[in-house]
């Protein structure tokens, strides 16, 4: 649909109304077609509630939004009206305006915008199928029709959400990137064997010019994407980073993502940063599970060109995509990050324990040295202390910290 009918409901005038039904080839037919239904369809609601939140209640996030039987007979209630009035026959500016408010109060509660989907991909199935028994399947099209625009209308809101999203983190990009206010910081990785810090993963931090927060980069990731400054601000960070161990004898890491290795530009400029440095052993590129996945190619020249200069490769987030134990063996790490939704519950997760052992095992035939995330509390430290990782990193053994406060 085009960016016309993406304007708020709140003031939709009647020529708006008929340019989004002609959109969709709504026409006075259809509504007479659907307002004839209507005796079925309200015979059939009853049948349509209760399998309607079976269906639903297989997602956890229904179980979370509908989680006292006040707001689930409310909710109920509210489907049930909402679903007879998909033929109701009167497709008017009242009738929008309620959809809207609908789709409103979804983003309020910070209902998902994929529970709607999959709300009509049931309520639709239903109604074929109904359909189809009662001899009207003749009136699908007008049936779909009418779903379409009420989805469309429902997802108003989460697109309009989206965009005031979109332009505030575009706001703060800017304010950042004009005031140059893009700090590292670092995160102890802790050795098991004498438990002293032995390298520092380094992280990316902005503070707010306007009021001094400090932001984590990476949920801004996407939109410096979207308006062309992502490579700048991974290149700020590069050699920012870089300046903070250059004088000194620690071991850093520094992330990289698919795209990084990918862009041309990008692996030229990083080279000459490491070129210059005068300990490039010192350095750690760590690079997501998931990104080898996305091209193994890429990603193993990149680890032969920088292994020329004697920098290490950890592999990051290990185990929480399709591990591939080959694609290891190819890249030869140095370092196998284990992803922290293998390590956080590992002290009373029995499966967790299980698969950590194994890769941990693998790792050690294989002389690649294994470095726990998330470790956040003592009892997940005292577990892995009996598995033989080779390191922690996580809040429990040292939270993130600002360089300035790095003792040379």
């Amino acid at each position: 649909m085009s960016d016309n009918y993406h304007k708020s409901i709140h003031n939709l005038s009647t020529i708006d109304i008929e340019k989004m039904k002609a959109h969709y080839r709504f026409t006075h037919e259809d509504a007479t077609i659907l307002q004839s239904l209507l005796p079925i369809v309200k015979r059939s609601t009853p049948k349509l509630l209760p399998n309607f939140y079976q269906f639903i209640f297989g997602f956890e996030h229904a179980k979370l939004f509908l989680n006292t039987p006040e707001i689930l007979h409310i909710h109920e209630r509210a489907i049930g009206l909402w679903f007879i009035d998909l033929f109701n026959g009167t497709y008017d500016e009242a009738y929008f305006q309620k959809l809207y408010i609908i789709s409103e109060k979804h983003v309020k509660v910070g209902l998902p915008s994929h529970y709607v989907n999959t709300a009509f991909s049931f309520v639709r199935s239903f109604v074929e199928q109904l359909l189809q028994e009662k001899g009207e399947a003749n009136k699908l099209t007008a049936v779909h029709k009418i779903l379409d625009i009420n989805l469309d209308i429902l997802s108003l809101s989460y697109q309009e959400e989206e965009q005031k999203q979109l332009i505030n983190e575009i706001v703060i990009l800017k304010r950042i990137l004009f005031a140059d206010t893009i700090v590292p910081y670092i995160q102890p990785i802790v050795s098991s064997k004498n438990s002293y810090v032995e390298k520092f993963e380094c992280l990316m931090r902005f503070t707010d010019p306007i009021d001094d927060t400090i932001y984590s980069i990476y949920p801004f990731l996407e939109s410096a994407k979207k308006i062309f400054v992502y490579e700048e601000m991974m290149k700020k960070r590069v050699t920012r980073s870089f300046d903070v161990f250059r004088n000194n004898s620690y071991t850093f890491s520094v992330n990289l993502g698919y795209e990084d290795i990918n862009s041309a530009t990008f692996r030229h400029f990083l080279v000459e940063q490491i070129d210059a440095f005068d300990t490039p052993e010192r350095i750690i590129f760590e690079i997501l599970e998931t990104d080898v996945i996305s091209d193994f190619d890429v990603v193993l020249s990149f680890i032969k060109e920088i292994r020329e200069y004697g920098c290490k490769i950890a592999i990051d987030d290990y185990g929480a995509g399709y591990s591939s134990m080959e694609n290891v063996l190819k890249l030869q790490p140095d370092f196998i990050k284990i992803d922290g939704s293998l390590i956080k519950e590992i002290d009373n997760s029995t499966n967790s324990l299980a698969v950590v052992k194994s890769i941990i095992t693998l790792a050690q035939e294989l002389n690649i040295k294994t470095v726990a995330e998330y470790v956040h509390n003592e009892a997940v430290y005292n577990t892995l202390q009996s598995i033989n990782i080779d390191y922690y990193q996580g809040y429990y053994t040292g939270r993130p910290f600002p360089t300035t406060q790095l003792q040379k």
